[in-house]
């Protein structure tokens, strides 16, 4: 375990949001080694005041055990956000050193039948903070790599959908400018239990190639790209779950069918790239 100064620990202790938007900004290797090595009283209000998806990604470098204990601490929204930015193959092992009802609560939250957006929705789309300054901003985006779109969605203190950030504004103002004072008016959102189905027929596809999927409350949960709702659909298909169970003559009939769903949806809106949510 690395030993972590006692200044550190205490300014982490006494000014807990400054250190979160500090360790915000750190590589993913010396974030993680903080998370490691801090003590979790001390971390768990840094971690509820960090940015969640730089805060995912130190989860991410810890084991599930420590992963899982931090999780543990942190208020149950917070906890839901970061699962849900943690790819399923190590979000998993995490959720199984929890305390069992904590899990199952957390499990339930992060599930919706197969027919609906929820099922669909990428959960590792990372969204910003309106309270957030461009300077911490352009180190979210740094930190995601290529894993953000143009816009990036930006969401309240209680990660309610706030509105969407250009990539030409981290350019255009200055690092001091706040996000809330420069972003644009988000589209409107998707329900994580709105039918498949439904979401076809809407005219939003028009403009963007992602939308945003929110829960029954506003909260910001994930992004349904028009490929998702492609796959979801063709998914559902029961000729196409025919087919591919017994390879029969049903195949050549679920693949017409298939051809034909995907050339409605495609006058809705091509093909957009999974981490591209604007209609540029």
């Amino acid at each position: 375990m690395t030993d972590i100064p006692p200044l550190t620990i205490a300014y982490m202790e006494r000014l807990p949001e400054a250190a979160a938007r500090t360790i915000a900004g750190l590589s993913r290797t010396d974030g993680a080694a903080l998370f490691e090595a801090v003590p979790i009283r001390i971390l768990t209000p840094v971690v509820e005041r960090m940015e969640k998806w730089p805060a995912a990604l130190c989860l991410q470098h810890l084991s599930a055990e420590r992963a899982a204990a931090i999780v543990a601490e942190a208020s149950y929204q917070t906890a839901t956000v970061l699962l849900r930015l943690i790819p399923a193959e190590r979000r998993d092992p995490i959720l199984e050193h929890l305390p069992s009802t904590l899990a199952r609560d957390l499990r339930q939250s992060l599930q919706y039948p197969r027919n609906t957006v929820g099922a669909w929705m990428d959960l590792t789309v990372p969204t910003l903070s309106r309270g957030a300054t461009i300077e911490e901003a352009s180190a979210v985006v740094r930190a995601a790599g290529g894993l953000l779109g143009d816009p990036i969605f930006v969401v309240d203190e209680t990660q309610h959908l706030a509105g969407i950030l250009r990539m030409e504004s981290l350019v255009r103002h200055a690092g001091s400018a706040r996000v809330s004072d420069v972003m644009a008016a988000a589209p409107v959102p998707l329900f994580a239990r709105t039918l498949l189905r439904d979401a076809t027929v809407l005219a939003t596809w028009d403009d963007y190639l992602c939308l945003p999927v929110v829960s029954r409350l506003g909260q910001m949960l994930g992004t349904l790209t028009r490929g998702d709702l492609k796959q979801g659909m063709a998914a559902l298909s029961p000729i196409s779950d025919e087919a591919g169970a017994d390879g029969s003559i049903l195949s050549e009939v679920g693949g017409a069918l298939l051809a034909s769903m995907t050339g409605l949806l495609d006058l809705v809106g091509g093909d957009g790239d999974r981490r591209g949510p604007g209609g540029n």
